[in-house]
């Protein structure tokens, strides 16, 4: 793939997201979050990719998956008011249906398209599928690293700004002192949280945490570590013991990764 045909996608992007937006700030504020979100995972997605050494023909094919991860989250949006995948529909399959439909892929390589098609389709996916090739699953392990990094960004800065938190952002779970202890015993053991065991913003919180335990790179590490994000997180969790104590490992597995080898 070469850089003309990553700008045609581009293009094709910056139109179609831009067709939801309605003009009225505050309805427009989750799709103008989530095209934000889209350009900043492609800025990440291409850090993390310089970083294991691919070759630009690859490097803009993980410039693409950045850019198209996430194309199903507008037409949910629109059809169920939510970014909840639980109570819609997986957004991941979704994006994969409007790619097919516009014909976007078209123009490249068939091994080009399934690679991008195959990262959108598991980059929400609770594990990783086996048996796929190599280069498919780093490219998969890319944009879920990526991913993580700005999910992790967008409610941190909600938090350093002071700022209530957007409803759709939250999967408007409540928000209320409490937390479910599946998601304090899953960080505990050090595995990932389930999303169908969230009730609560905290939940959310202590799932994003878990995160951690799925990332790929050294360099994500190095970044999560870096932007400070996570510490801003866990600083918004109530004060108890148990939570401080997931926090605890979330952050020496953090400290762990991040050093220098």
């Amino acid at each position: 793939m070469d850089s003309k045909k990553l700008k045609a996608l581009q293009s094709w992007f910056e139109g179609y997201s831009r067709t939801f937006l309605t003009g009225d700030s505050i309805k427009d504020s989750p799709i103008t979050l989530k095209i934000d979100h889209t350009h900043r995972v492609r800025s990440n997605i291409r850090l993390l990719a310089r970083s294991i050494g691919l070759t630009d023909s690859h490097l803009c094919i993980a410039e693409a998956i950045g850019l198209l991860h996430d194309t199903g989250r507008f037409e949910q949006y629109q059809q169920f008011g939510t970014f909840n995948d639980q109570q819609s529909v997986n957004h991941a399959a979704l994006g994969i249906a409007v790619v097919e439909q516009a014909s976007i892929l078209d123009d490249l390589a068939d091994d080009e398209s399934s690679l991008i098609k195959e990262a959108i389709r598991f980059h929400n996916a609770p594990a990783l599928p086996s048996r796929r090739p190599p280069l498919s699953l780093t490219f998969m392990r890319l944009v879920r690293d990526a991913d993580k990094l700005d999910i992790w960004k967008v409610f941190a800065d909600f938090y350093r700004s002071d700022h209530p938190l957007e409803a759709a952002i939250v999967q408007h779970l409540i928000d209320q002192p409490v937390w479910e202890p599946a998601i304090v015993q899953a960080i505990l053991k050090e595995r990932l949280a389930r999303f169908s065991e969230m009730k609560s913003v905290n939940d959310f919180k202590l799932l994003q945490l878990s995160w951690v335990f799925d990332l790929n790179f050294p360099e994500t590490f190095t970044q999560a570590k870096k932007r400070t994000d996570l510490a801003v997180i866990a600083g918004t969790l109530p004060d108890a013991p148990e939570l401080n104590r997931a926090v605890s490992v979330v952050m020496d597995r953090l400290e762990e990764k991040s050093r220098p080898v």
